[in-house]
């Protein structure tokens, strides 16, 4: 498939050509409200406001939408994905630090894994990524085809009891400010997993590797999810790699960037499609709802992502 051109200039503040050109006023607005929306401080509601990316008002966003975008709005989100282009971050090595570059960066790397997986895996795979930090590049590989989903699961769901044992105490939000914990069944766990298709005979019943990934700094969300799966019967018909070693060291992967570094600093997860459960908790209780995130409405940064991905994809 075939993206077409949209061809601009930049003269103190980026303009249309041709009949496409907007008024003077509506382009100070514009330019204003980008101006304002720096590469880690993106204006979510400034932007929508402008009312120039109607077809982010939508809840979610998917390549339907990226394919019915207009030609102003497609223009629009250029602008913001190449903004930060001209920084640089010393810490993750980065020295573009645009949506664009990353949706590059991630894209290169979900290619690869895949490519990887496939060739490892002859009797398929499902990837599960545990939370925001692996969510873009398992999110990225489920759209080059590959059985991938995000669970959204956070520690934060668990309260850490001193016995710190399966099934554990979670918070049960109530009409009251504080809410209280209260002991969560195996029962509630294997419908929460069950939810997006996950049980203990799933590789016996599929034939499938089943492959869960996170980003590991201290260690204890993976202490905390193995031992619900242990309490679930998982066993260890399931393998557990740390998102930075999804690909072998030998694979032929030059990275500008330290992906660890990214994932610790969050710089890649504020891409993921989900909000993290740690912000609900409090509000619903995840475990008996595991459809209230999934129904939540994606970030504007999570969008312009995808539509940055879509482009590169559709130009392969």
């Amino acid at each position: 498939m075939k993206i077409s051109q949209i061809n601009f200039y930049y003269n103190k503040s980026p303009r249309f050509c041709g009949n496409q050109c907007l008024p003077t006023a509506n382009w100070i607005a514009l330019r204003d409200a980008l101006s304002k929306s720096e590469r880690y401080r993106l204006n979510e509601n400034t932007i929508l406001k402008t009312g120039y990316l109607p077809t982010f008002n939508k809840p979610h966003f998917e390549y339907s939408d990226y394919k019915a975008l207009s030609p102003k709005e497609k223009l629009i989100i250029r602008i913001l994905n190449k903004k930060g282009s001209n920084l640089e971050c010393y810490y993750t090595h980065r020295k573009d630090l645009s949506i664009e570059k990353d949706a590059e960066r991630i894209l290169e790397f979900a290619s690869k894994t895949k490519e990887y997986f496939d060739n490892k895996y002859k009797n398929g795979y499902k990837l599960v990524g545990i939370g925001n930090s692996p969510a873009p590049i398992v999110e990225t590989m489920q759209l080059l085809g590959a059985d991938a989903i995000t669970l959204p699961f956070s520690r934060q769901l668990i309260e850490q009891c001193d016995s710190r044992e399966f099934p554990y105490e979670h918070w049960v939000p109530e009409d009251s400010y504080d809410g209280h914990t209260e002991k969560c069944s195996a029962k509630d766990w294997e419908e929460y997993f069950k939810f997006y298709g996950l049980d203990k005979d799933f590789s016996k019943n599929t034939g499938k590797a089943l492959i869960f990934t996170d980003y590991i700094s201290e260690g204890w969300t993976q202490i905390y999810f193995e031992s619900i799966l242990k309490g679930l019967g998982f066993d260890k018909n399931y393998e557990f790699i740390e998102t930075s070693s999804l690909l072998p060291r030998n694979i032929g992967l030059q990275l500008d960037y330290s992906l660890s570094h990214c994932l610790d600093s969050s710089d890649f997860k504020v891409f993921a499609k989900m909000g993290s459960p740690k912000y609900y908790y409090k509000e619903v209780d995840i475990l008996k709802h595991p459809e209230y995130i999934p129904s939540l409405p994606e970030t504007i940064k999570s969008k312009l992502f995808r539509c940055a991905l879509y482009g590169l994809i559709s130009k392969k």
